[in-house]
């Protein structure tokens, strides 16, 4: 409790934008955001005296003196800091904000307009600050309007409701003096006597706001609302009568109002700009909300061209914009359209303005859902846990929540504890919004991953030669001319060399974080990471039935599962079957059959060894994969101890003979297990009512650590693409030539890994070198031999992104630079002075780079505000599918 305690405010005020309020049955909720939170176990009474005494003025330790008689000081200890941690309360500053124009650069004002009427209707800091920016430009009969009470929000009804439903309503309270409550008919009048209004209203309930735009609407006025938080602004839209979307149509379509609020919204009161910024050198959205809404004046009184009229800007504290589209919307219960009524000509532009916005986006690709048939799958079996079949099941609650998803697994079967190193893909499967959204905090205390910049290659070229495979794309043919080496093709790059991570250090004690613009992957441990995953399902709630599964039924045509056969005689029957048995693909393959299609003609290997190792304290932020007598390691990295793995022939060495070699290179390692694997792929990946997930399907040799990126891949297409009737056919076969497909590129892509590999010529590498099935990267391995980098021009293999990670240009050119293939190189895009140049800073910044031990305790300690910026931020690769 004491680490909650201490982060309650020495002299705490309420949060203005945070509402305390009551639910039908009683129970009191917050609602700060977009997050709404139960308190229980909390006395509405208690919270309504606390919030008396809270003020930001009064010290924290004078409220506790104050109610001593009443409650125990633990006891208030404790709602406080819920209420903290919620941020409902925050500290209270004293450095203002003055509201007037602060010396930024304002739109100029064109002189056939400076005598129009403008009218700002607001109650607060928007309003003194909208009134001198609007003057100051040039507008010359500008009124400010300051309306503090609304008829609507004095009924009775309105009243009781507030009372008894509402504890804090941000900045609202109800008053008791009727006199000067405004309401829509006096709105009216006053609006008729201008030319351009803007609504900068603060605090008040949403009812106010559907006054005015209903006056609005009434009056044929344009109307440009403006609702400000701390931190962001929304301006827009241009309520034009009759012709564009109102302000009951943004509501509808952009605010982030949750749903259990929806009804009472008429009540809960609007956002308000805090009366001082967090903060003293905190920028304030207030420039930028001036700026923009006098552009939008101009373009309405001077041009006829509201930009607003089909779109609403966000602004945030540092002025950048993000635009999102709005029309008119059929739930909207506020305006309706008038396009038979004469129309002037603002209300033509606005008509036009809109009709070229709809021409613009509907011949966009359209992503729409399927609306489910009476003979939907209903239920799911997932036959196998492991990352296949929890991953699965999560992927199911996310997607297609209304199926039931049961997960049938023996407890008998142990999960092996060995090192599994992943791509970026996983990341975005595991933490995007689009994906599975997990909380990224709570994913590192949990599973304690390691990061992974990329592959580091000790391969290709005899002796000390190596180079690096990093995720972050870069300038490769510059750093090999220049540099003679790939190392310095990216900062990813350059860190993976001097074995730093992405995060460094400022000098001032504040750590600096790249982690959104140098991707990554993770290096997981294998039991806990699936120990999460399950842990995770059963919370989302997934059925879990420990059983061994020894039999399943095929249906008469011999193309479909009816139930499955517990060895004490139960039958389990679902709709669709998930087959994540692993490597015995128990019923894709051994009950229905499908074809086992082998890739050993270009991976020899198959099997692997695998063992613990101790390292001197260094957790390297890559992969390592070193060629070895028959094979390769791999070398997966966590903060204890390095997972090593040894990937060899049977046909060329023995398990005795592969250890003995490994042992030689790591002293100190650890009793080995063996694992015995087939690369290669099935002919069905949906065949009948079973789906194959993971190496039930395929599974090729580790080289790439592509395991859990083909499954995130298998599963995207599954989960966007599952059939609305069972009895849809076509999708199968198409998803099942999208996956052969995907997985037969992997192939030839790790086969160029087997062919130019020169580093030693021991029998197992002279056989690779001269047998090895490249014939499906036979094309572009020959356009790489005339015009290399192939990503340094318009790709002729996909048309924008390639469809996965590996499938990539640049991946290609990677491997087969790295490995000094034979080419002539075009041209570089960067002399060689300028690239000096780049380098120097790019060098300049690694250097002071943590290592990945000291960041991640950094993220885990003291800083894990930096993992949810990594996730929440819109430029942060996170949140592009493809490869940038």
């Amino acid at each position: 409790m004491a680490e909650f305690v201490n982060t309650i405010p020495s002299v705490p005020r309420i949060n203005p934008n945070a509402h305390l309020l009551l639910n039908p049955a009683g129970e009191m909720c917050s609602w700060v955001g977009n997050d709404v939170f139960a308190l229980e176990g909390i006395q509405p009474d208690i919270i309504r005296e606390l919030l008396t005494l809270i003020d930001g003025v009064r010290t924290l330790e004078s409220i506790y003196v104050e109610l001593a008689n009443k409650y125990h000081r633990h006891y208030l200890q404790e709602i406080l800091a819920a209420l903290t941690q919620l941020h409902i309360l925050e500290e209270s500053l004293t450095t203002g904000v003055t509201p007037q124009n602060l010396g930024w650069k304002l739109p100029t004002v064109p002189d056939d307009i400076k005598q129009k009427a403008i009218a700002i209707l607001g109650n607060h800091q928007l309003l003194d600050t909208l009134t001198q920016s609007f003057t100051d430009a040039g507008f010359e009969n500008c009124r400010a309007l300051n309306i503090t009470d609304f008829a609507s929000c004095k009924t009775p009804e309105f009243v009781n409701f507030q009372q008894e439903r509402i504890i804090f309503n941000g900045s609202f309270t109800v008053t008791h003096n009727h006199l000067d409550a405004v309401t829509v008919a006096q709105l009216c009048e006053i609006l008729a006597e201008f030319d351009f209004v803007v609504c900068a209203l603060e605090g008040v309930p949403y009812q106010a706001l559907f006054d005015v735009n209903q006056s609005a609407l009434a009056t044929g006025k344009p109307c440009l609302f403006v609702t400000a938080s701390p931190d962001t602004a929304l301006i827009g839209p241009t309520v034009i009568k009759g012709a564009t979307a109102c302000f009951g149509c943004r509501v509808v379509t952009l605010e982030a109002i949750p749903s259990v609020l929806k009804d009472i919204l008429p009540h809960l009161s609007t956002p308000i700009l805090s009366p001082t910024p967090p903060h003293p050198y905190t920028p304030t959205p207030f420039p930028s909300i001036a700026q923009a809404c006098i552009e939008e004046a101009i373009a309405v009184l001077s041009t006829f061209t509201p930009t607003r009229a089909t779109s609403v800007v966000k602004i945030n504290r540092q002025g950048d914009r993000i635009v999102k589209r709005l029309f008119p919307s059929g739930e909207c219960q506020e305006c309706t359209p008038q396009l038979d009524a004469p129309l002037g000509v603002l209300e033509r532009s606005a008509i036009a303005a809109a009709a070229e916005e709809i021409a613009r986006i509907w011949p966009n690709p359209l992503q729409a859902n399927i609306r489910p048939s009476a003979d939907s799958y209903q239920t799911v079996g997932i036959l196998g846990g492991g990352t296949a079949g929890y991953l699965t099941a999560l992927a199911f609650r996310t997607f297609h929540p209304d199926i039931k998803v049961t997960l049938l697994e023996s407890s008998a079967i142990p999960v092996i504890g060995v090192g599994e190193a992943t791509t970026p893909e996983l990341v975005k499967f595991l933490h995007s919004p689009r994906f599975l959204g997990l909380d990224i905090v709570d994913f590192y205390r949990r599973v304690a991953p390691t990061w992974k910049l990329g592959i580091k290659f000790q391969w290709g070229l005899p002796g000390d030669y190596d180079f690096t495979f990093p995720f972050q794309r870069g300038r490769l043919l510059e750093s090999v001319l220049y540099d003679a080496t790939l190392n310095n093709q990216s900062l990813g790059a350059m860190l993976m060399s001097s074995d730093r991570a992405p995060i460094f250090d400022r000098g001032d004690g504040k750590p600096l974080s790249l982690l959104h613009l140098v991707r990554w992957a993770y290096h997981l441990d294998n039991r806990r990471f699936i120990g999460y995953l399950k842990e995770e399902a059963l919370a989302s709630g997934i059925e879990h039935l420990d059983v061994q599964i020894c039999d399943a039924q095929l249906a008469a045509d011999g193309e479909n599962i009816t139930h499955l056969i517990t060895d004490d005689g139960q039958k389990l029957t679902y709709d669709l079957y998930i087959d994540c048995s692993g490597f015995r693909s128990f019923l894709l393959e051994q009950k229905l059959g499908s074809k086992f299609v082998s890739y050993q003609d270009t991976l020899f290997t198959d099997q692997a060894i695998a063992a613990t190792v101790p390292h001197n304290g260094t957790v390297k932020p890559y992969t390592l994969a070193e060629t070895m007598n028959n094979g390769w390691c791999w070398n997966i990295p966590f903060e204890d101890a390095d997972h090593r793995g040894y990937v060899f022939s049977s046909a060329f060495c023995s398990v005795e003979q592969a250890v003995a070699e490994m042992r030689a290179k790591n002293p100190g390692m650890s009793e080995p297990w063996v694992v015995k694997f087939r690369s290669g792929r099935h002919e069905h990946f949906w065949r009948g009512n079973v789906v194959a997930i993971g190496n039930s399907y395929g599974f090729v040799e580790p080289l790439e650590s592509t395991a859990l990126h083909m499954i995130v891949l298998e599963l995207e297409l599954l989960m966007n693409n599952l059939p609305a009737s069972r009895r849809d056919e076509a999708i199968k076969s198409t998803l099942n030539r999208k996956i052969n497909d995907r997985w037969d590129a992997l192939r030839w892509f790790l086969g160029i890994h087997y062919k130019f590999n020169r580093r030693l010529s021991t029998p197992f590498w002279q056989a690779a070198n001269k047998d090895t099935d490249i014939s499906g990267a036979a094309e572009r391995l020959a356009l790489f031999q005339e015009r290399a980098p192939l990503s340094y021009r318009n790709s002729l293999f996909y048309t924008v992104h390639p469809p996965e990670f590996f499938s990539d240009d640049h991946s290609y050119d990677t491997l087969l630079v790295g490995q000094q293939v034979h080419t002539r190189f075009v041209e570089p895009v960067e002399d060689a002075a300028t690239w000096k140049r780049q380098m120097a800073i790019l060098q300049g910044l690694a250097n002071t780079a943590m290592s990945q031990h000291e960041a991640l305790r950094c993220l885990r300690e003291t800083r894990p505000d930096l993992l949810y910026d990594f996730a929440q931020r819109r430029d942060s690769w996170l949140h592009t599918w493809l490869p940038a």
